[in-house]
């Protein structure tokens, strides 16, 4: 008999997904849903899939079981990545001495506890805020945490507080 998530089912045919299989591919179409929504329809790649089920894979495994959470979680984490590599492919230029480092922060690529920093300071940014945040709000607090991170700035708390500054000031 056909095996499907350790199950067979009593007719030799394919069983249905259980529970947590259906909330794991709804959270993925969630947070996919919302993404190409913020990134337009050039993020609608292989990678970026892979990337985000690898993240919904990862949430599930650390033992996270609410599906809005870990599409909300996910969904940050392939923004700031998408972000990320963004700066990352922007030419290097030299700085004015004068010039005001919140318009021109320095491209780069981040390394990955950079990474990891910037995505638990969004999420503590999105645990601050009301439950439904407009996504212009969301790509504000990347902008935000992306250029602190650019200055050298890894501590999660620190990125977090500067970005939520930088909303209120807004």
């Amino acid at each position: 008999m056909p095996e499907v998530d350790g199950e067979t089912n009593q007719t030799g045919g394919l069983s249905a997904p259980d529970e947590t299989t259906a909330a794991l591919a709804r959270a993925f179409d969630s947070a996919w849903e919302r993404f190409i929504g913020v990134e337009g329809s050039r993020a609608d790649t292989d990678a970026n899939r892979k990337r985000l089920a690898a993240k919904i894979v990862a949430l599930s495994r650390a033992g996270q079981i609410d599906e809005d959470t870990i599409a909300q979680s996910a969904l940050i984490h392939l923004c700031v990545l998408a972000e990320a590599a963004r700066l990352g492919n922007q030419p290097h230029e030299a700085a004015d001495p004068g010039s005001d480092p919140q318009k021109a922060p320095h491209a780069q690529a981040f390394n990955p506890q950079t990474v990891a920093a910037m995505s638990a300071a969004l999420e503590q940014c999105v645990e601050t805020l009301p439950l439904q945040t407009p996504s212009s709000a969301l790509q504000f607090l990347s902008a935000r945490i992306l250029e602190a991170a650019s200055r050298g700035e890894q501590d999660p708390e620190r990125l977090s507080q500067h970005a939520l500054e930088a909303l209120r000031n807004r």
